[in-house]
């Protein structure tokens, strides 16, 4: 009797042990459901408190990054992968700032109305506004402040955006300091942006909390309309203007192209009529050259013979 008992009880354990797996994937199962039934999901458009709001964020820098792959494949003449390297980044970073500036500037215009006024909404406000406000700043500042007090004080990295030293070498620091400097203007440009969402808070008010009312109890669908639906041709358009923007001029880098691949370049190259070497041995382009451009040998012989 007492041996039965002991045989039930190790069955008894050894089964806890085999059915523990089936009973955390019951509870796997059960969260996974309450995710994805209209229970679980999201009601309120916040921008940071839903997985969802998370996951849309992330495919929205895919994508940035990926239209930036896209421009560079069809431009021509075609950046050094390097070099389109280091200004994708320079991008990318710079946009995550933006992105988190237009989520600060929602946020705080949220927290100053009541019921019916979500994030999502001020979101498409501030997006729109920095799109074509802030981005018009950004540039100004940089092409028409930054970059000629650089010029005026002699100031290599920060002469021209998009040059890092190359084509003979890339310097990293170069790199680093317009990074910096893009990104503190960006970051001014959007208090600016900011400053105009909070002066016309009252009178966007009303169309929030209608935009609101519109989409209650479709979190989910105001998400996408917020951060894709809205700011697509927008965002397309920031990138593509800000990118152009960032890089080295096309003129001036093809030209460094051509001068690389050719090789350097002689003073005999630049001057093939001019011996500039001093020696008796002219060019082929000048068989013989006077000093006042005669190419006749005898002209000059009886030139000399009359002085």
């Amino acid at each position: 009797m007492i041996k039965y008992t002991y045989i039930l009880s190790r069955l008894s354990r050894y089964s806890h042990k085999l059915l523990r797996p089936i009973r955390r994937g019951r509870r796997v199962g059960r969260s996974a459901c309450f995710f994805l039934s209209p229970a679980g999901a999201m009601t309120v458009c916040n921008l940071f408190s839903n997985v969802w709001a998370i996951i849309v964020q992330g495919c929205l820098g895919v994508a940035v990054f990926s239209l930036l792959i896209v421009k560079w494949r069809c431009e021509q003449p075609r950046r050094e992968f390097r070099v389109w390297a280091f200004d994708a980044l320079k991008q990318c970073i710079s946009a995550g700032f933006q992105h988190g500036c237009n989520v600060a500037i929602a946020a705080i215009a949220r927290s100053e109305g009541g019921e019916g006024n979500e994030e999502c909404g001020w979101y498409i406000i501030s997006f729109t506004i920095d799109a074509v406000l802030g981005t018009a700043l950004s540039i100004f500042a940089l092409k028409y402040m930054l970059e000629p007090l650089a010029k005026k004080l002699d100031y290599h990295p920060l002469i021209e955006s998009g040059d890092y030293g190359q084509p003979h070498n890339i310097n990293i620091k170069w790199w680093g300091i317009q990074l910096t400097s893009w990104v503190l203007i960006n970051i001014l440009a959007r208090v600016v942006c900011g400053g105009i969402v909070y002066g016309l808070h009252d009178p966007i008010h009303p169309f929030i909390r209608w935009l609101t009312h519109k989409f209650k109890g479709h979190g989910i669908l105001y998400l996408l309309l917020s951060m894709v639906g809205t700011p697509t041709f927008l965002n397309i358009a920031q990138l593509m203007i800000q990118d152009t923007v960032l890089m080295k001029n096309k003129r001036r880098f093809s030209r460094s192209q051509t001068d690389e691949a050719d090789g350097p370049i002689s003073r005999n190259d630049k001057y093939p009529l001019m011996n500039v070497e001093g020696s008796e041995t002219q060019t082929e382009y000048a068989p013989m050259i006077g000093v006042n451009g005669i190419n006749d040998a005898k002209e000059m012989e009886d030139m000399a013979a009359m002085n």
